[in-house]
């Protein structure tokens, strides 16, 4: 289910994907990404509905057919005579839009023009309040109306912060006082010190980096300090240290006891991961750092195969 951006009275808000306004000026939607988006959607749209225009509001409001029936009846109702009332009739009977079972739903023109300005682009939400009607809001109506929603931080930032832990219950201070024992032979860990964004072929209980982990690690610091601890540590692991600005072998590196220096082994795997997620988290001197020293080295002190070296070339692009 997508993820329910703020509180709306006693439903919720959902942005809608995959609108756009055709050639003759009607919204578009797409039926089934609307499905997808709760379980109450997901009844309301398993069958025909109807749309129509709120009267004081600059929205929609989507019914299905037992719900417009009781408001039909509410609407027949209103006393004639009075003003408010026939205007109310006008605006919802006048706009009325029945919406067959097809996957496009097309809002007519009228409708449109009440959600959007002419030429914006359609960045629009649904409101749910139950499984019989569902209101849309352009997306800048809701921010003008209840504040825009504070993005909400991912497992993975919380276990950066230190507010989190990993999915087995370590904190990374846990992780980054562990000897080199346990760093070599423990295979679930480096995946949340160095995400990236495809998902691990050999745990699935690990994070993926996604855009808003992305756009965090760019604009905290903290974030990025973290990371280099994260770095100082695997480093280290690997007879490595960061050195005016450089990465330097430390005197005791030798093939024996480092044994990402041999042709092959799961380290070269985490080296790579490593270079990558550095780029990704917006320390790119560091990963193009790291780059150049373990290609270096693994020439120059080691016997790395040139398979892994290119892998290392192509960690940045």
């Amino acid at each position: 289910m997508a993820k329910r951006i703020m509180s709306w009275k006693i439903g919720c808000v959902y942005r809608i994907p995959n609108g756009y306004v055709d050639d003759s000026g009607e919204l578009v939607l797409n039926r089934q990404s609307i499905r997808e988006l709760s379980p109450e959607l997901m009844t309301l749209m398993s069958d025909d509905v109807v749309a129509t225009a709120l009267p004081e509001c600059p929205a929609a409001v989507i019914y299905g057919d037992a719900r417009w029936d009781k408001v039909r009846k509410q609407l027949e109702a209103l006393p004639n005579m009075e003003p408010e009332g026939r205007w109310i009739q006008r605006v919802m009977l006048c706009n009325l839009h029945p919406l067959d079972g097809s996957n496009e739903l097309k809002l007519s023109q009228s409708v449109t023009a009440r959600l959007l300005m002419q030429g914006d682009r359609p960045d629009l939400c649904v409101v749910v309040f139950d499984s019989a009607s569902a209101e849309i809001w352009s997306y800048d109506q809701i921010v003008g109306i209840v504040g825009k929603p504070e993005p909400e931080e991912s497992a993975l930032i919380k276990f950066f912060r230190g507010d989190g832990t990993d999915h087995a219950g370590r904190t990374i201070d846990d992780i980054l006082s562990l000897d080199d024992f346990w760093l070599e032979h423990t295979h679930d860990y480096l995946q949340w010190l160095f995400p990236i964004p495809e998902p691990s072929q050999y745990n699935a209980r690990v994070p993926v980096l996604t855009k808003e982990d992305i756009a965090w690690f760019r604009t905290d610091r903290h974030l990025r300090t973290q990371q280099i601890r994260a770095l100082d540590r695997m480093l280290a692991f690997y007879g490595l240290e960061r050195r005016g600005g450089e990465i330097a072998p430390l005197p005791a590196l030798n093939m024996k006891s480092h044994i990402w220096l041999k042709p092959a082994g799961h380290n070269h795997l985490r080296i790579t991961r490593i270079i990558r997620s550095l780029q990704y988290c917006s320390q790119p001197a560091l990963a193009l750092t790291l780059q150049s020293a373990v290609i270096e080295l693994g020439e120059t002190v080691g016997q790395v195969s040139n398979k892994s070296i290119e892998f290392w070339r192509r960690a940045r692009s």
